[in-house]
C-alpha cells in the first residue's frame, strides 16, 4: 500500500509545488532580513542576560528572607539520601553540558533541561516516525523484522542526532567567530585609539561587526552587558573565553585583564594580537589551498579521466568502424 492510495497525485504535486515557490520567496527575502535579525537577536541576548540578573537578584532575596537554617537542613538531608560521588558527578556533567550549550549559542535558564528532554523524547519519536513512514507511505509489511529495523534506525537515530548537532552548531560558530576575529581585533584597536573606553568599545565593535559575524557580534555584546553590572570585570572576559572555546580570544582576554589589572597599554598589545591573528587566517588559508589536490585527484579520475579518454579514442573507434 503506498502514498497513492490516500493522497491524490495531483494534489501532491501542487502541494510540492506550492512548497518549493515558498522556499524560493524565503531564501530571495532571507538576505534582506539580516540586520534586522541580528539586531533582534542582540537584543534578546540584552532581554536574557537581564532576566537572569532579575532572577538571581530576587533568589538572593528570597534566600536571605527564609534564613540559613532550612536551607542547612535541607542540604544535609539531600546529602544523606544521595551518595556524594553521584552529586559532585552529576554536577560536572551539567557544567560541562551547559558550557556546551553555551559555545554552540543555546542559552536560557532552562536550556540544560530542555536539551535532556530532547534526547529522552527524540528516540522514542523519530522512531515512531521512521516505523510511520516505513509502512505507510512505503507500503512495508509490518512484520515483526521490519518494525525491529525501522523503529530502531529511527531510535539510533535520535539518541545520535542531539549531540551532532550541537557539536555542528560548535563548529560553525568557532568558525564564524575565528575568521571575523583578526578585523574585529583592527576595530578595536581603532576604538582603543579613538578614546574609546573598553566597555564602550565593546559596544561599537558589536554594532560594526554584526554584518561580517553575527555571532562574534552576540558574544561581544553580551560580554559588554556582563563587563556593566559583574562585580568581578575579569569574570565577564573569562565567560567570553568559555562561550568561544578560541585560543586567540584567550590571548586577547589576558591582555584585557591585564591592562584592568595593572594599567598597560591595551592599543600595542591589540596591535600585536592583531597582526598574529591575520597571520594565522593566511596560514590557514595556505594550508587549506596546499589540500586541494588531494582532495581533487578522486574527482578527475571519476569525471574528468573518462571523458577525456571518450574525446580522445572517439575518433579513432569510429574510424575504425566505418573504414
Amino acid at each position: 500500500m503506498s502514498l497513492f492510495h490516500y493522497v491524490s497525485p495531483v494534489l501532491l504535486a501542487t502541494a510540492l509545488m506550492a512548497l518549493a515557490g515558498f522556499l524560493l520567496v524565503l531564501g530571495l527575502t532571507l538576505p534582506r532580513l539580516q540586520k534586522e535579525n541580528l539586531q533582534r537577536r542582540l537584543a534578546k541576548v540584552a532581554i536574557e542576560h537581564g532576566g537572569m540578573r532579575a532572577m538571581t537578584q530576587k533568589k538572593s532575596r528570597i534566600a536571605t528572607a527564609v534564613g540559613g537554617k532550612n536551607s542547612k537542613n535541607s542540604t544535609s538531608l539531600l546529602k544523606r539520601l544521595v551518595p556524594k560521588a553521584f552529586m559532585d558527578k552529576t554536577a560536572g556533567d551539567t557544567a560541562q553540558l551547559s558550557k556546551r550549550l553555551k559555545m554552540a549559542g543555546i542559552r536560557g535558564s532552562s536550556a540544560v533541561q530542555t536539551y535532556i528532554a530532547i534526547r529522552l523524547l527524540a528516540p522514542v519519536v523519530l522512531a515512531g516516525l521512521a516505523t510511520f513512514y516505513g509502512t505507510v507511505v512505503l507500503g512495508k509489511a509490518p512484520t515483526l523484522l521490519n518494525l525491529l529495523f525501522l523503529g530502531g534506525g529511527g531510535g539510533v537515530a535520535g539518541v545520535l542526532l542531539p549531540p551532532l548537532i550541537v557539536t555542528n552548531r560548535i563548529q560553525k560558530r568557532q568558525q564564524s567567530i575565528q575568521a571575523a576575529w583578526p578585523d574585529a581585533l583592527d576595530l578595536l584597536l581603532i576604538c582603543i585609539e579613538s578614546g574609546y573606553g573598553i566597555d564602550a568599545a565593546l559596544i561599537r565593535l558589536s554594532e560594526e561587526i554584526g554584518m561580517q559575524s553575527p555571532e562574534l557580534a552576540e558574544e561581544i555584546s553580551l560580554t559588554a552587558l556582563e563587563l556593566s553590572y559583574l562585580q568581578d570585570r575579569s569574570q565577564a572576559l573569562e565567560n567570553l573565553v568559555e562561550r568561544t572555546g578560541l585560543e586567540p580570544v584567550r590571548h586577547v582576554v589576558g591582555s584585557l585583564k591585564q591592562t584592568e589589572k595593572y594599567g598597560t597599554d591595551l592599543g600595542r598589545a591589540l596591535r600585536v594580537h592583531a597582526k598574529e591573528s591575520r597571520d594565522l587566517r593566511l596560514e590557514r588559508a595556505k594550508q587549506k589551498a596546499a589540500a586541494l589536490p588531494p582532495k581533487l585527484t578522486v574527482p578527475m579520475i571519476l569525471f574528468f579521466l573518462p571523458i577525456l579518454f571518450v574525446i580522445i579514442i572517439a575518433p579513432a573507434i569510429i574510424q575504425i568502424i566505418y573504414d
